[in-house]
C-alpha cells in the first residue's frame, strides 16, 4: 500500500501572491512521495532527501511563514517540517501535522493535502 496526497483545501496567507482564482485551480490535484522522488502538478523531483525536524507550530509558523495556527485553522502545538532538495514550487521546505495532512505553501498560499491509501 502506498499514500497519496490530494489538494483538499487551502488558506490564502496575508502577503499572498496568489489569488483564490489560482488557489482553486491546484484543488483536487493529486501528490505522490516515494522514498527519492515528489510527483506533483505535472513536475518530477528525482533524487530527493528528506530531513524531518519537530517544531513550535506557533513560532515556526510566525518565524517563517508570517502566520499562525489560527489563521490556518490548525490546532497543533507541535508540527513536523520536511525540508528537501526538491525545487517544486512549495516543496523545499513543508509541514506535516499529527493527523498525517500536509501543509505546502506556494506563492503564499497555504494548500492542505489529504492522505489517500491506494491498494
Amino acid at each position: 500500500m502506498r499514500v497519496l496526497w490530494t489538494v483538499s483545501g487551502y488558506v490564502l496567507g496575508k502577503n499572498s501572491v496568489w489569488g483564490e482564482q489560482e488557489a482553486k485551480a491546484l484543488l483536487f490535484k493529486p501528490l505522490d512521495i516515494k522514498e527519492t522522488e515528489i510527483i506533483f502538478n505535472g513536475r518530477v523531483c528525482k533524487g530527493v532527501t528528506f530531513q524531518k525536524e519537530t517544531v513550535n507550530a506557533s513560532e515556526y509558523l510566525a518565524e517563517v511563514w508570517q502566520a499562525s495556527p489560527k489563521t490556518l485553522g490548525i490546532d497543533e502545538q507541535k508540527m513536523q517540517v520536511v525540508k528537501t532538495n526538491c525545487d517544486i514550487p512549495g516543496f523545499r521546505q513543508y509541514m506535516r501535522l499529527s493527523d498525517r495532512r500536509l501543509i505546502v505553501p506556494i506563492n503564499g498560499v497555504f494548500f492542505f493535502f489529504e492522505p489517500a491509501v491506494e491498494k
